[in-house]
């Protein structure tokens, strides 16, 4: 049985001067999210708006594979190149107009929140957020039982909170690990005073204290395309 994946893309504009955030946001949601359902890559593409402006990944694009190996397979390749061509920026390489950082992840746990298991992601979390992680050396088991036995249990007691889904890299490249906590609010009403008791454990502690990475952005939402009663 295959296991599910994520192909996730960062993006930004090269040269604003040249290129417009409208002018961007137009391709995006009118030619390239279609372009990509159309070709099967994913049933559902989400694109999020970074909360933070002076990050140097404004804007993500998540899709849902059914077949992690999709990402290391000549078909990937071969779906890039032949999208690189956009009637937005006048048949020109997107590539002169964009940079894109593609990922790819295979899914090793999604975790529900209270109550919400039965919710299709028609109503999945306005806001994500996104931490990537890489635990200190030779502590993954120990990374692993935190998060599926306390972190994920206590984030599910916070205001808004929906569902994680995690994932680990593909290509092995640090940081391995990565998160995606749903929530059903603004990016601006996360509950971080409960937040901040849940990291606050000795474990939680232990685990972010020691890790060799940590990154965390906060996603809101911004277009939904493709079948949106899936989850990720």
């Amino acid at each position: 049985m295959p296991t599910p994946g994520l192909m996730f893309v960062g993006s930004r504009v090269l040269d604003q001067s040249k290129t417009s955030d409208a002018k961007y946001n137009e391709f995006y949601n009118n030619e390239h999210l279609p372009d990509v359902l159309k070709r099967g890559v994913s049933k559902v593409a989400l694109r999020y708006k970074n909360a933070n402006t002076s990050s140097p990944m404004p804007y993500v694009a998540l899709y849902p594979l059914d077949d992690a190996s999709y990402l290391q397979s000549p078909d990937l390749a071969k779906s890039v190149e032949e999208t690189r061509s956009s009637k937005t920026f006048d048949n020109t390489d997107i590539y002169e107009h964009i940079h894109f950082d593609l990922r790819g992840y295979e899914k090793i746990q999604t975790f529900e929140g209270y109550g919400h298991a039965d919710k299709s992601g028609k109503e999945r979390g306005q806001t994500i957020v996104c931490v990537a992680m890489e635990p200190a050396e030779g502590q993954d088991q120990d990374f692993e039982d935190w998060y599926r036995r306390q972190h994920l249990d206590m984030l599910a007691m916070c205001r808004g909170y929906r569902r994680t889904t995690r994932y680990k890299k593909l290509d092995g490249q640090k940081p391995r690990y990565l998160a995606l906590h749903e929530y059903a609010c603004k990016a601006d009403e996360l509950p971080a005073d409960q937040v901040k008791q849940v990291v606050a454990t000795e474990w939680s502690q232990k685990i972010v204290g020691e890790s060799l990475v940590f990154d965390r952005d906060v996603l809101e939402l911004v277009q939904a395309q493709g079948d949106i009663s899936l989850n990720l």
